[in-house]
């Protein structure tokens, strides 16, 4: 750890970053906008956030360079620029970004071409003028699209890039389960890119409020689990929840009914097994009744890792009424 830039990792942690705004913009499928939000105001009162590495990730690091060299080569340009060894920050706005690569385009207008992997994503034709920013992204998973990328994978992140670096166009390289290279162009998209100035400008205004004032403004929560990592160490102190009494007396109203519900579904299961007997198939009307075997493949006796103790909020209520115990 160098002051607060970890290590494999340029940009500053108390600053959003490009690979950061999937999470900001909601389309992140690992952490919610909130969960970033505790992570860089946990980082201004000093605590770095742990710096995670895995195999898929080293492999990444280590293809990459290839990735980006063959890319460059469907796409008829020179050897890209793959040793960008500092952090790019934004000329008006409190962001920062690295770049796996670049590459000087040859002002020639390129179309998709499939068979080559390469395809125009936000565009019919883009024109490789100037210097394009190159991001490469090694995935164990199926192509998604033929045509077109998740948000996730890249298109924000190569959107900010290009803002940032001034590139007017960009290309993501997707390389599928080690066998399947494919090249998603963008051209540079003002509209995107202004959403995204909107939303970083509104994460730094919360950021500043907790650093001037330790006021927390979170986004609108959506899902339990998210509220257990956000306000992850309670008091023990109680607060007054008489303004909420319907919305916990309705909680306790559905729990009855999902769990009524439940032990019906659960009747009425033993009940079509008992006339299915040993038939690993039924018909019933408009439908057809499946009820087969799962097949476990034998594994060797595994000895579980050492695991240090830590404590977690839980991610469901328990209520009771007041004087039942």
């Amino acid at each position: 750890m160098k002051g607060n830039v970890m290590v494999g990792k340029l940009t500053p942690n108390d600053q959003l970053s490009a690979s950061e705004v999937p999470v900001l913009m909601g389309a992140s499928r690992f952490m919610t906008v909130n969960q970033l939000l505790k992570q860089k105001m946990d980082v201004i009162s000093g605590i770095e956030p742990e710096f995670k590495s895995n195999e898929s990730m080293d492999w990444g690091n280590r293809l990459e360079p290839m990735i980006l060299n063959e890319s460059a080569v469907r796409l008829g340009l020179g050897n890209p620029k793959t040793n960008h060894d500092k952090p790019y920050f934004h000329e008006s706005l409190p962001f920062a970004c690295s770049l796996d690569g670049s590459v000087k385009g040859n002002g020639k207008t390129i179309m998709t071409d499939l068979d080559k992997g390469i395809v125009c994503a936000n565009a019919d034709e883009v024109v490789m003028e100037g210097e394009g920013i190159l991001e490469a992204k090694l995935t164990a998973h199926d192509i998604e699209s033929a045509t077109e990328l998740p948000l996730y994978r890249g298109v924000l992140q190569l959107q900010m890039q290009m803002d940032t670096y001034g590139a007017k166009w960009g290309a993501v390289c997707v390389l599928y389960k080690g066998t399947t290279l494919k090249v998603f162009i963008y051209q540079r998209d003002e509209e995107v890119i202004a959403k995204m100035h909107e939303a970083i400008l509104d994460f730094q205004r919360r950021l500043d409020k907790y650093k001037n004032n330790d006021e927390v403004e979170w986004y609108d929560i959506e899902d339990p689990k998210e509220a257990a990592t956000i306000f992850d160490e309670p008091e023990k102190t109680v607060t007054d929840l008489s303004h909420k009494s319907d919305m916990v007396k309705r909680i306790v109203e559905l729990r009855e009914m999902m769990a009524d519900l439940e032990e019906q579904e659960k009747k009425l299961q033993v009940d079509i097994m008992n006339e299915m007997r040993d038939h690993a198939y039924g018909v019933a009307g408009d439908y057809r009744v499946t009820w087969t075997t799962i097949n476990y493949k034998a594994t060797p006796e595994k000895v579980v890792p050492a695991r240090p103790a830590r404590t977690i909020r839980a991610h469901k209520l328990k209520i009771r009424e007041l004087g039942n115990g």
